[in-house]
């Protein structure tokens, strides 16, 4: 297992951990030095800006929640191609202030209410993430079934 963090990882990860980097999910040359060095099967994907600094800080958000996935998605697509085995992507789950499933109450009528959106810049991120995850998942397998093997 390898670990990339902003920040120092605590001993107990450590300890469970092949390699440990310091650094940035923003910073490409670092991704593609993880591309070239090592031969990734599954991505835990749990880096982000949470909603209480992501409200004050909207554009560093953006930045590091979907910016920051698009670079992990990449990786994750170079990774399948490389070694020829699809990436399991897992992506972080949300906070329960963020949390924006689908509402299924009843009206008095019987009708359902529609999905709600999230209010929050975390929110907004993490449901654009996940359509790129799902937008992501479908292409790779598509491509896959194209090409020759």
């Amino acid at each position: 297992m390898i670990a990339l963090d902003v920040r120092p990882v605590e001993e107990p990860i450590r300890a469970l951990c092949s390699a440990v980097i310091t650094g940035d999910i923003l910073e490409e040359r670092l991704l593609e030095r993880l591309q070239s060095e090592y031969e990734i099967h599954t991505i835990y994907h749990l880096a982000a800006l949470l909603s209480t600094r992501a409200e004050f800080t909207p554009e560093a958000a953006h930045r590091v929640n979907v910016d920051g996935t698009m670079n992990l998605l990449k990786l994750a697509i170079e990774q399948t191609r490389w070694h020829g085995l699809p990436v399991r992507f897992m992506f972080r789950a949300p906070s329960p202030r963020t949390d924006f499933r689908p509402r299924r109450k009843k009206r008095a009528e019987g009708s359902v209410r529609p999905m709600e959106l999230p209010g929050t810049m975390y929110g907004i991120n993490k449901l654009y993430c996940e359509h790129l995850g799902r937008y992501y998942a479908h292409t790779t397998a598509a491509l896959r079934r194209m090409s020759p093997v």
